[in-house]
């Protein structure tokens, strides 16, 4: 990162008979130590840049991975994610909808029972989408710090040393003694335009990629609600179908066994009810 640095600073302090090195002569303790402070910004800017960058890589990455999967999977809620471990964005909403419907499992039988399921499945899904974007976000803050203070830094580090610079002047002075002083304040200005460049260009770039993250998130998140839904109004319309199967053969074997007569098994239906008021078809 320093080799990066370096030859911006060599190319922008650089004089034909000066070199950069004159220029940090001429600023006083202050403005060493503004300047010191805006070189570490600079170089935590390109950490945070550069791990920003790599982390909506892998994210991306694991996402559409995921996302791949999934078209292969015969049952979203069926799917069993291990506690504890590393998920990603759209496994975290998948486990989250998974989690919500296991507290119904078994009881779906009505259509006011797939309602209050799914109430619950896209609470868990926003409250996933919600935690997931504070994660999207992370390190967004400081490089939106450094864009807008790295330069006001700088210039309280010029305020200063021209500030020293006219205070140390004498009646007799000349512009050979003003000029290095103001030019060694000068440099804080320097060195807080170059921590902001790069960070304004490194910021605008990687939230225009967490907005489009974000936006495949929710339409995602939007997606999984009605594959959830539509497997759970099949599994309530088969529970459905079996508990009425269920009571015609009690109500056929019921005189049998007033009369005192064995009854038979009866065979299980094999084929479902023509039609069933109420319910639509979820395959």
């Amino acid at each position: 990162m320093k080799a990066m640095l370096s030859p911006v600073l060599m190319f922008v302090l650089a004089d034909a008979t000066k070199g950069a090195l004159w220029y940090f002569q001429q600023m006083d303790t202050a403005g060493l130590a503004v300047a010191g402070v805006l070189l570490i910004c600079s170089f935590i800017g390109w950490g945070a840049m550069i791990g920003k960058w790599s982390d909506v890589q892998e994210l991306r990455r694991r996402n559409h991975a995921f996302e791949r999967r999934l078209r292969d999977e015969p049952s979203v809620v069926a799917l069993n994610f291990p506690r504890g471990s590393n998920l990603g964005p759209y496994e975290f909403l998948v486990a989250e909808a998974v989690s919500a419907v296991q507290r119904h499992k078994g009881r779906l039988v009505r259509q006011s029972d797939v309602t209050l399921c799914m109430g619950h499945v896209e609470n868990a899904v926003q409250r996933g989408v919600a935690r997931t974007m504070v994660k999207y976000e992370d390190k967004m803050v400081l490089l939106s710090s450094l864009v807008s203070g790295g330069p006001f830094l700088g210039l309280l580090g010029t305020v200063w040393g021209v500030m020293v610079t006219f205070g140390a002047l004498t009646e007799k002075a000349s512009i050979a003694q003003l000029a290095p002083g103001v030019c060694g304040a000068l440099v804080t200005t320097t060195l807080g335009l170059l921590v902001a460049i790069p960070a304004t260009f490194g910021y605008n770039y990687l939230l225009t990629q967490v907005k489009i993250m974000t936006t495949e998130l929710e339409n995602f998140a939007s997606s999984l609600a009605d594959r959830v839904e539509l497997e759970l109004e099949g599994e309530a319309r088969r529970n459905f179908e079996a508990v009425q199967e269920r009571e015609r053969l009690l109500r056929a074997a019921a005189p049998a066994v007033a009369a005192g007569v064995p009854v038979a098994p009866a065979p299980v239906a094999t084929e479902p009810p023509a039609a069933l008021p109420g319910w639509e078809d979820a395959q």
